[in-house]
C-alpha cells in the first residue's frame, strides 16, 4: 500500500542539500507522493522549486507564526506569498496558525493567520494549520478564528495535531477537517497523542493523515535523530500494528484532502 507524506520539509536543511536522495529513499520505502510545506517566503519558494522537478512532489506555501518576528510589512509579505502560490504545483496554504509555545500571544500573529486564511479562500486552496501552546489558549483561539473567517469548503488540516480533547472534538465537527499524525505518536510519553488518534479513529477514521514533518520528529527507534522522509513507513507500521489503521483509507483520503490524482 503506497503512502502519502502530507507534510515534510525537503526545503529545509539538513534535507535540502541532498533532497533528491531523500526523495528516492522515500519512494523505495513506499512513499508515492509528498507535500513539501513552506514556513516562510524563502522556504515556500524552495518548496515550489523542488516540486517542479518531480511529478509526484507538491508544495504548500505559507508563513509560519514564528516568522512574525521578522515581518516588517504584513501586506507586502502576503502579496509576495500570493505570487509564489500561483504556481500550479501549490496544493495548499500552510503552515499557518498560532504558536503561543515559542512566542507570546499577540495580535500580530492573528493578523498573519487571518491574512493567510483569506489568501487560501481567494485561491480556493486547503489550509494547513500549525497550532501549539503550553495551555489551551492558542487551540481555542484557532477555532474561533476559523469559525469567523474560514469557509470549510476546502480541507483544513490540523498538522502534527495536539491540544485538548475538547478542541479535537470541536474540530472533528468541521466539514473537511483532517488530522495529521507524525512520528511523535510512537514516543513512550505520547499517551495524549494516542488518545487523540483513538478519538479521531473512532469518530471519523476518514480524517486521518500521515506526516513525517521531516527533518523533525523521527519515530521510535530513531527518536532524537534526524527524521528522514522514508521513516513514515515506521509510523504507519506502528499505527497498523497497534490500532489496525486502515492504510488504504488513509491513502485515499490524503488524495481527497489535497485533490491529488492517484499515481497507482
Amino acid at each position: 500500500m503506497p503512502l502519502i507524506d502530507t507534510h515534510c520539509h525537503y526545503n529545509l536543511e539538513p534535507l535540502y542539500g541532498n533532497w533528491p536522495t531523500h526523495w528516492a529513499q522515500a519512494q523505495e520505502n513506499g512513499v508515492s507522493q509528498s507535500i513539501i510545506v513552506g514556513a516562510g517566503l524563502s522556504s515556500s519558494q524552495k518548496a515550489v522549486d523542488i516540486a517542479q522537478k518531480e511529478e509526484q512532489l507538491y508544495a504548500a506555501v505559507g508563513i509560519h507564526p514564528e516568522r512574525i518576528l521578522k515581518i516588517t510589512d504584513l501586506v507586502q509579505s502576503l502579496s509576495q506569498l500570493e505570487t509564489i502560490a500561483q504556481n500550479k504545483k501549490v496544493l495548499a496554504i500552510g503552515e499557518v496558525g498560532l504558536d503561543y509555545f515559542h512566542l507570546e500571544k499577540n495580535q500580530a500573529q492573528k493578523d498573519l493567520f487571518i491574512g493567510q486564511i483569506n489568501l487560501a479562500k481567494k485561491l480556493n486552496l486547503p489550509l494547513i494549520l500549525h497550532v501549539r501552546d503550553q495551555d489551551e489558549t492558542a487551540y481555542f483561539e484557532t477555532l474561533e478564528i476559523l469559525e469567523q473567517h474560514w469557509h470549510f469548503e476546502k480541507a483544513v488540516i490540523f498538522h502534527c495535531v495536539s491540544g485538548p480533547l475538547k478542541y479535537i472534538e470541536q474540530a472533528l465537527k468541521y466539514p473537511n477537517s483532517y488530522f495529521g499524525f507524525d512520528g511523535n505518536i510512537t514516543f513512550k510519553n505520547a499517551d495524549h497523542l494516542r488518545a487523540i488518534f483513538q478519538l479521531v479513529q473512532k469518530t471519523a477514521p476518514q480524517k486521518i493523515l500521515l506526516e513525517t514533518d521531516a527533518p523533525y520528529l523521527a519515530p521510535v527507534p530513531w527518536r532524537g535523530q534526524l527524521c528522514e522522509p522514508k521513516m513514515i513507513v515506521q509510523t504507519a507500521k506502528y499505527l497498523l500494528e497497534n490500532y489496525a489503521l486502515d492504510l488504504e483509507l488513509v491513502y485515499q483520503d490524503s488524495l481527497q484532502a489535497f485533490d491529488i490524482k492517484s499515481s497507482i
